[in-house]
């Protein structure tokens, strides 16, 4: 991974007022508020994969990803690195860190081609004090992502191999698929093999047995470097 190489990116006014209403809380917002937060909004590409931040960073700041995808890396202390699933195009993340000041115990990677928007932590604690009927809404969007990390949790410490499996792909059905124009039903997720061991905390070769399984009964289709979700199957997927 390199370190923090970034470009600025430029998109218009209109196409960053659209991705802020991604966010609940930013859909909330009225029109003064959400020129104030166009303005301490800054945009960012990563060429290559790049640690944006690191372990020991504070974070305060939200990031929304406009394509691509970032990842949540831990390393233990014998240096293995795990990720967790990664946070795809449209949507929000970091909105802990806003009102948290305690240092990052993890890096927050960008893959390779993507855009991330950034908006300061500080914008995020402004707008609430002045609107407190938002501090709701951002509750609700870090407790929708902690129960995601809490079922996955659950699932990598007391479930088998095969239940942990589909409660990947149903997770990554939800923060990190976009949906297939050409495709109908079916969602894209684009990951690496390796990189879905690592999510699994397996050798890549168990992974891969498992993954094959799936795509056996149509759940899924692996390709380079991507995975397909068949939509109309996720209900049956961890039932």
């Amino acid at each position: 991974m390199s370190p923090n190489r970034q470009s600025m990116k430029k998109y218009s006014q209109d196409e960053l007022a659209v991705f802020l209403r991604y966010s609940g809380v930013f859909s909330a917002c009225d029109q003064a508020e959400i020129d104030y937060i166009l303005s301490q909004t800054k945009t960012y590409h990563y060429k290559n994969e790049t640690v944006i931040a690191h372990r020991e960073d504070i974070g305060d700041q939200v990031r929304f990803v406009i394509k691509g995808s970032l990842n949540v890396v831990a390393t233990s202390l014998d240096g293995k690195e795990v990720r967790l699933p990664p946070i795809g195009p449209h949507r929000w993340m970091g909105w802990m860190s806003c009102f948290d000041s305690q240092a990052l115990s993890h890096d927050w990677v960008a893959t390779a081609k993507s855009d991330v928007i950034v908006v300061p932590g500080v914008v995020i604690r402004k707008l609430c004090e002045n609107n407190p009927d938002l501090y709701p809404k951002v509750m609700a969007e870090i407790n929708r992502q902690f129960k995601l990390l809490m079922n996955w949790t659950e699932f990598v410490s007391l479930h088998s191999l095969n239940a942990r499996v589909r409660m990947l792909i149903n997770i990554l059905s939800q923060i990190s698929a976009t949906p297939m124009d050409d495709k109908p039903g079916w969602l894209q997720v684009d990951v690496t093999q390796e990189h879905l061991a690592s999510f699994l905390n397996l050798s890549r070769q168990t992974a891969n047995k498992l993954l094959v399984k799936l795509e056996k009964d149509d759940y899924i289709s692996i390709g380079y470097r991507k995975i397909l979700i068949n939509a109309d199957k996720l209900p049956n997927l961890t039932s």
